[in-house]
C-alpha cells in the first residue's frame, strides 16, 4: 500500500511537472507574440519614414536618371531627358520608387497584408457598392465640371504634356499601363491602405477617411475638390468591404474611361 502511494505521488509530482511546463511554454508564447505584434505595430514614426524614404528615393532616382540622360545626350547625342519627363515614363520610375520603399521597409509590408482581401471581389454586395460608387463620384463630376463649372474637363492633358506626346502604340499602350494600372495600384495602396488605415487605428475611422481624401485631392491639380470626393467614396468602399482591392478596382474601371476621354480628346487635336 505504501509503494502504491509513493507511486500515485510520484505520478502527481510528475503529471504536476508536466502541467507546470504546459503554463510556463504557454506565458512564453504568449510574451513572443505580444512582442512581435508589438514590433509590427504601426507607429507614428514608421509611418512618417515610409513617405520620408519615398522622397528620398524618388530624389535618388532623379539625379541618377539626370545623370545617365547627361551622358547619352554628350555621348550618344540622344535626348533621354525629355522622354525621362513625359508622364508615362516618369510612371514607370515612381512606380519602381515606391516598389523599392516597400522593399526597404519591412514594417509597412507587414501592416498592408491582409488589407487586399480577394474573397470580398467574389460578394455580391460589393459589385452594388461598385455600381452606387460610380452614381456618385459620375453625378459629382457632372456636377462640378459641366454645371458648375469649378473645374475644367480635360485640363489633364496640358498638366500632363499630352499634346506634346506622339501617340504611337508604344506610347498609347504605356499611357494606359501607367493610368489605368499604375496610378491605381500606387495611389490606393498609400492612400487608402496606408495613410486611411494607419489614420483609422488612431483617430478613428471618419477622419480618416477625410483626412485621407483631403490628401488623395490636394495631389490632383486642377480637380482638387472632385478627387476629393472619389477620395471619400473609395473610402468608405475600402471601409465596408475591408479590402483594398475594391477601391483599385474601382479606380481602374474609372481611369480607363478617363483615360479613353483624354487620349481621345488628344487625337481629335
Amino acid at each position: 500500500m505504501i509503494k502504491s502511494i509513493k507511486e500515485g505521488s510520484r505520478k502527481l509530482k510528475k503529471d504536476f511537472d508536466f502541467s507546470e511546463n504546459e503554463i510556463i511554454k504557454g506565458i512564453n508564447q504568449d510574451q513572443e507574440v505580444q512582442l512581435k505584434l508589438h514590433n509590427n505595430e504601426m507607429t507614428w514614426g514608421k509611418f512618417s519614414l515610409f513617405f520620408v524614404m519615398y522622397i528620398a528615393i524618388m530624389i535618388g532616382a532623379t539625379i541618377f536618371a539626370s545623370v545617365i540622360s547627361i551622358i547619352t545626350e554628350r555621348v550618344f547625342n540622344i535626348d533621354l531627358l525629355s522622354y525621362i519627363q513625359q508622364i508615362q515614363y516618369s510612371a514607370l520610375m515612381e512606380l519602381l520608387v515606391f516598389i523599392l520603399t516597400l522593399l526597404a521597409l519591412k514594417h509597412v509590408r507587414e501592416f498592408l497584408k491582409g488589407k487586399y482581401n480577394f474573397q470580398a471581389l467574389k460578394k455580391w454586395q460589393t459589385y452594388v457598392y461598385l455600381v452606387v460608387a460610380y452614381v456618385v463620384v459620375y453625378t459629382a463630376q457632372y456636377l462640378i465640371i459641366h454645371k458648375l463649372e469649378w473645374e475644367q474637363g480635360g485640363s489633364q492633358v496640358g498638366l500632363f504634356g499630352l499634346d506634346e506626346i506622339s501617340l504611337n502604340i508604344i506610347n498609347v499602350l504605356l499611357l494606359i499601363v501607367a493610368f489605368v494600372v499604375i496610378a491605381p495600384i500606387t495611389e490606393e495602396v498609400i492612400f487608402r491602405g496606408l495613410i486611411l488605415g494607419f489614420l483609422r487605428e488612431k483617430i478613428g475611422i471618419i477622419p480618416a477617411i477625410l483626412i485621407s481624401s483631403l490628401l488623395f485631392g490636394l495631389g490632383h491639380p486642377g480637380h482638387h475638390l472632385s478627387t476629393t470626393i472619389m477620395g471619400l467614396t473609395f473610402g468608405l468602399l475600402y471601409d465596408r468591404t475591408k479590402s483594398i482591392a475594391v477601391p483599385i478596382v474601382f479606380h481602374m474601371i474609372w481611369n480607363a474611361f478617363a483615360t479613353y476621354g483624354i487620349l481621345s480628346l488628344v487625337a481629335s487635336g
